[in-house]
């Protein structure tokens, strides 16, 4: 399981290394997740080596990446080629900027795609949207089939509200995905990024324009990505109210 981070994030420069009730965002995420029963092995992923260097600190394990890399499951990929995986491993990616994720999400995803019988595919969570989120540019919303295959993923309120005949679910992605090792090789090795993915800039589309199916797994649980220093703030908040 990889956790991607670097310090270049065009909305919230640093965020890895803000504080979350004293600690680290990238250190909460690790310690939240590395706990899954199934995983094995958990790695954060970065290009920079202020991120390793506090890190080292509480003996987290760190795999140093190129800087020229912008999306967060490739990142990962790479760090992955560093290990000895066989082509049928399962690698789990947790966005690093998802504190209140839990190995039990992680566990989900896992078993969602040890009982697959399919074999090119992308295993994603997902939960539902607030009004607020639904309307948030930093929240990648996504549109389901009846089977929980993504239709389409975008930054945009997505399905519209305009001709609505009668209300359906709204959803938001939540940043855990896995993929077989093989395949997933193949995904970033192989496939050049769309131009979808490009115009929305979330690389699951380059999925969905290659006829690839990435199921989705909806959760309930109260979960909060931070792309600026207000969801940060929002995040500790939700953290001091928990029992």
């Amino acid at each position: 399981m990889g956790i991607p981070a670097r310090m270049g994030s065009s909305r919230f420069p640093g965020k890895p290394l803000k504080e979350i009730l004293g600690k680290s965002m990238i250190q909460r995420i690790f310690e939240n997740v590395e706990g899954a029963s199934r995983s094995t092995f958990t790695f954060v992923a970065t290009c920079d080596e202020e991120i390793e260097s506090h890190l080292a600190e509480f003996k987290i394990p760190t795999l140093l990446t190129s800087k020229d890399i912008n999306r967060p499951g490739q990142r990962v990929a790479e760090a992955c080629k560093n290990l000895d995986l066989s082509p049928n491993d399962i690698v789990i990616v947790v966005q690093g900027d998802e504190p209140l994720v839990t190995a039990a999400m992680v566990d989900a995803v896992i078993e969602l795609i040890i009982n697959s019988q399919e074999d090119k595919f992308i295993v994603n969570l997902c939960a539902p949207a607030t009004h607020d989120q639904l309307h948030d540019p930093n929240e990648v919303k996504v549109v389901l089939d009846k089977l929980d295959h993504a239709m389409y993923f975008s930054r945009s309120p997505i399905p519209s509200n305009f001709h609505i005949e009668s209300p359906s679910s709204t959803w938001r992605q939540v940043c855990i995905f896995g993929f077989r090792w093989e395949f997933m090789q193949y995904f970033y090795d192989e496939l050049d990024a769309t131009p979808l993915e490009k115009h929305e800039s979330i690389e699951l589309l380059r999925a969905l324009e290659s006829g690839i199916k990435v199921r989705m797994l909806p959760i309930y649980e109260e979960t909060k990505s931070v792309d600026t220093y207000e969801d940060l703030i929002e995040v500790e908040k939700i953290l001091r109210d928990r029992p």
